[in-house]
């Protein structure tokens, strides 16, 4: 009984190594781990089944990143092991929101495929599309053509070379006051008193200040969701749309082009960016 009961384990052992390498592949939806911003609020006449749906096709595809705090990069002498240093720190969190938007974007072509085909969407999908046009800012009341592909401009990746050199110039590779008091990897300013730290130079007429974060994670989804979002940055997400469009890769350098409004040195902040990309590439990777 007992040589039949090891058999017997033996090869579920046997079977579950078989098939592991083809679960790992489904996606585990994270549904606690969506932003407030990021909530949809048109789901609320649905059932409570096709809201988990819903949420369970918008959500993270894997667990949040722990939280660690910022290392102190000004004590790592190394310069090579200093900047290996930053972008370990942050990449896997610019990889965890490149995995969310490739999963929505694989969902949102096979949306468009199907209209293109005259096929009806069926009611989740109608509540997952009209969730990203409320996420990525389009005021839709019906749903087109035109307007899908503008989304899918939006719903996109942003290569980790880009992220990651744009965070490394804003921030003096981690060392600058709004990034070590305030997880403000990238500049980003809020308007509201009390939303941020406020910068030495401000000058008495300007009311601004830089954002601060709680944890790196928010800095980089902010970022994220300027670049998608705000008019400022169409041009480059034409850009990867264009290149989409040829079956090109989506490299940092070439949507480096699209930054001209990120910065008032417009073309020489875009110089300063590609060439970043250029002289770090060993460190990186798209």
């Amino acid at each position: 009984m007992i040589k039949k009961s090891i058999i017997v384990v033996g090869w579920c052992v046997v079977g579950f190594a078989a098939l592991s390498p083809f679960v790992g592949l489904q996606p585990v939806p994270q549904q606690d781990s969506l932003d407030e911003w990021q909530q949809p609020g048109r789901i609320a006449a649905l059932s409570q089944a096709d809201q988990k749906k819903v949420l369970a096709r918008l959500a993270y595809t894997e667990p949040a990143v722990a939280y660690t705090p910022l290392p102190d990069f000004n004590a790592i002498g190394d310069t090579n092991a200093r900047k290996r240093a930053f972008f370990n720190y942050l990449l896997p969190h610019v990889q965890r929101e490149n995995n969310r938007l490739r999963n929505l974007r694989r969902q949102l072509l096979e949306l468009a495929e199907k209209k293109q085909k005259n096929q009806r969407l069926n009611i989740n999908e109608y509540a997952f599309l009209y969730s990203l046009y409320d996420e990525f800012r389009m005021d839709v009341a019906e749903s087109d053509p035109q307007m899908l592909q503008e989304l899918l401009k939006r719903v996109d990746i942003l290569p980790a070379s880009l992220v990651l050199m744009q965070a490394a110039n804003e921030s003096a590779w981690g060392t600058s006051r709004f990034a070590v008091e305030g997880y403000n990897f990238f500049g980003q300013w809020c308007f509201r008193e009390g939303c941020g730290l406020i910068p030495l130079s401000r000058g008495e007429d300007q009311s601004h200040e830089v954002a601060k974060f709680d944890t790196p994670a928010k800095s980089i989804r902010s970022y994220f969701y300027n670049l998608n979002t705000f008019h400022t940055y169409e041009p480059l997400r034409e850009i990867r749309a264009q290149l989409r469009a040829e079956r090109k890769p989506i490299r940092g350098e070439a949507l480096a082009a699209g930054l001209g409004r990120y910065s008032e040195r417009g073309d020489e902040y875009i110089a300063e960016i590609s060439n970043m990309i250029r002289f770090n590439r060993r460190f990186l990777e798209d």
